[in-house]
């Protein structure tokens, strides 16, 4: 079946917005300003349909400005839908009202134009909340058509590159960020409830530090010196609790040079949370009251569900170090291991990779990972972190090499991160001449010495707890989004290539009027040199073996990320039969899934079937691997979507 038709060619655009030009000059010629001034309204259409009894008892004249978004003309009559920041409301015109003068301003109006209205409420034959219309004014002429239709996946990149459009035609977006809004209210509600005084630290930050991540890094021309965004407000907020202020917390961006997908964004929005006198166990129950509390608040419930599974928020919820978790989930027991060679053999025999510069601690986390993250779906902490994974906790008195430290973790996901404040300044430069050593070694995410809050740390550092809730992915569990760029209102994006092109598409009097076009874009230049190739596979393969592969090519239909998978994309495939074609690839670290649908890739169809988190794969989908600075690129094979699905390869 042929795909309907969603988009506006760029031909069916221009004229459109010819169309659209001519009204305004229609506009300007009666003496109306299609762009107007300060409109001051009396009322939103929320406010009319709660008020309507009284306002329509007492007659009152209301004023509301919003965008048409429908017109249902009749001759002498029309109805448009107008929406404001509450709704819609259905207003209604008549030619004997308005004048056939301001009458005929109607046929200068398109959807989305944004009008003010004046006139009284009545109810119509169906019983809708309405306005007739006594004056009707235009407030800005909308030039370029809205979408027919906005398919939240098929156009899934677009909406977040035009979230302007989303918001206007998609009302579930608008309600998630408002949402966003409330939840970040609520939790500020609750910290200041308890004392905490909200602070802001430096965004410019000399030395990345308090936490493990690659930095932005930026130069200051006056200064004549590098500077980095930062990567976590921790080690100014713990400068603060120094100084006295014993209950402190930002919220606010956060930047970290990393990768993008459904639940990393490189710049995101956290609040940290410092108090003296306390330790993880009180950041434990500040974490569930927060969360609690937000969601009562917000949701009005604390069962949420969330990618159609249910979850309760209530408290209390689980709690069980790293060690325990890792032996119930993959059947390896780490409590007493001491030697790096048993804990490598513990690895390879649940075939959990590593690095080998790694020690335990990082192979037990690498295990943790691996078996049992995505098993987390109920409310969980995780305590008992190993000590080098985490260079700014305090050591467990009862076992110096795990630290008192917890993570929280829903659906799989972690949400929180906290612990027991390392306050000791002589083990607190040890460590960061340990990361020092690791980041020599290689690891760009290692933290950098910062001698002056070790100086800080000298002057006393009084016990301390310490707490951070990504903001981003606790709005995605409230508002049920899959991932952190429908939280985002404008996500990091990379620009498509010749943006310039979209000028060319204007009418000619858009085209004189705007500012003159930029100089052509140049070619990419593409820098190969720091790339590493797999060594050509030396062994050979015989025709006939080779020539049994069916090659095809195949058209993406859908693509979502697999439940409490951490790897896996299922995508449903238009193979060329008829037939759906289910295949799963585990490449959900390199690709948003809805970026991915209308997509032309090339597949191996004849492979026998393979179950994959229960789920059967039937195929393989090609890609090109390489190594960069150390770290795995993947790219998958894409071809021009010309090419039919089910064409096979040669």
């Amino acid at each position: 079946m042929a795909e309907e038709k969603t988009i506006l060619t760029e031909t069916d655009l221009n004229e459109q917005m010819q169309v659209r030009l001519d009204k305004m000059h229609k506009i300007e010629e009666k003496g109306l300003k299609p762009f107007g001034y300060r409109y001051e309204f009396t009322h939103r259409s929320g406010d009319v349909k709660e008020q309507f009894d009284a306002l329509s008892e007492a007659e009152t004249e209301v004023k509301l400005a919003g965008r048409v978004m429908a017109i249902r003309g009749h001759g002498k009559t029309c109805f448009m839908d107008m929406q404001d920041k509450d709704g819609r409301i259905q207003v209604y015109v008549r030619k004997d009202v308005l004048g056939e003068e301001n009458y005929a301003l109607i046929k200068m109006m398109d959807i989305g134009d944004t009008v003010g209205v004046t006139g009284t409420v009545f109810r119509t034959h169906m019983g809708e909340v309405s306005i007739k219309a006594a004056s009707l004014e235009m407030l800005s002429k909308s030039l370029r058509p809205l979408p027919e239709k906005w398919h939240g996946l098929k156009d899934v990149e677009t909406r977040y590159r035009q979230r302007y459009v989303d918001l206007i035609v998609n009302p579930d977006v608008r309600d998630t960020f408002v949402k966003r809004s409330q939840i970040i209210r609520s939790v500020r509600d609750v910290l200041d409830s308890h004392g905490f005084l909200e602070v802001e630290t430096p965004i410019l930050n000399t030395i990345a530090g308090g936490a493990a991540a690659r930095p932005f890094i930026s130069y200051h021309n006056a200064l004549d010196m590098q500077v980095y965004m930062r990567i976590a407000p921790e080690l100014y907020l713990k400068r603060l609790i120094v100084g006295g202020m014993d209950r402190v917390y930002e919220l606010g961006r956060v930047f970290r040079n990393e990768g993008i997908d459904n639940r990393h964004n490189p710049e995101f929005t956290s609040v940290e949370i410092y108090q003296a006198f306390a330790d993880y166990r009180d950041m434990m129950d500040l974490t569930e009251e927060v969360v609690v509390k937000t969601a009562e608040k917000v949701l009005g419930t604390t069962k949420i569900v969330y990618e159609g599974t249910e979850i309760e928020l209530a408290s209390p919820w689980k709690r069980i170090s790293m060690i325990d978790a890792v032996k119930e989930y993959a059947g390896k027991d780490f409590t007493n291991v001491t030697d790096l060679e048993e804990a490598r053999a513990m690895a390879k025999e649940i075939n959990v990779e590593f690095e080998p510069t790694w020690g335990i601690g990082k192979i037990i986390n690498a295990c943790f990972e691996e078996y049992v993250e995505d098993k987390l779906i109920q409310p969980t902490f995780i305590t008992g972190h190993p000590k080098e994974i985490s260079p700014l906790a305090k050591s467990n008195p009862e076992n110096p090499e795990i630290t008192d430290r917890f993570e929280a973790f829903i659906y799989g996901r972690e949400i929180c991160n906290g612990f027991t404040e390392l306050n000791d300044p002589i083990d607190q430069r040890e460590r960061f001449m340990k990361q020092v050593e690791e980041r020599a070694n290689g690891d760009e995410e290692a933290n950098m010495m910062d001698e002056d809050f070790v100086t800080a740390l000298e002057y006393g550092l009084p016990p301390t707890g310490g707490l951070g809730i990504g903001i981003d992915r606790l709005v995605m569990f409230l508002t049920d989004s899959s991932t952190i760029r429908d939280v985002l209102f404008f996500p990091t994006m990379k620009p498509l290539k010749g943006e310039q092109q979209h000028v060319e598409a204007m009418p000619v009097q858009i085209q004189e009027a705007a500012a003159p076009v930029a100089a052509p874009v140049e070619p990419e230049v593409i820098d190969f040199s720091k790339v590493e190739i797999e060594p050509l596979f030396e062994d050979t393969v015989d025709f006939d073996t080779f020539v049994k592969s069916d090659f095809r090519a195949v058209k993406v239909l859908d693509c979502k990320a697999v439940p409490k998978s951490k790897k896996l994309l299922q995508f449903t495939l238009n193979d060329g039969t008829g037939k759906e074609r289910t295949i799963l690839s585990g490449i959900r670290a390199f690709y948003e899934p809805e970026t991915l649908i209308g997509k032309t890739l090339i597949a191996i169809t004849n492979l026998p079937p393979r179950a994959m988190m229960g789920i059967e794969s039937c195929g393989m989908l090609i890609s090109a691997i390489h190594s960069e600075e150390g770290e795995e690129k993947l790219h998958l094979l894409m071809v021009d979507d010309h090419i039919p699905a089910g064409a096979k390869l040669r």
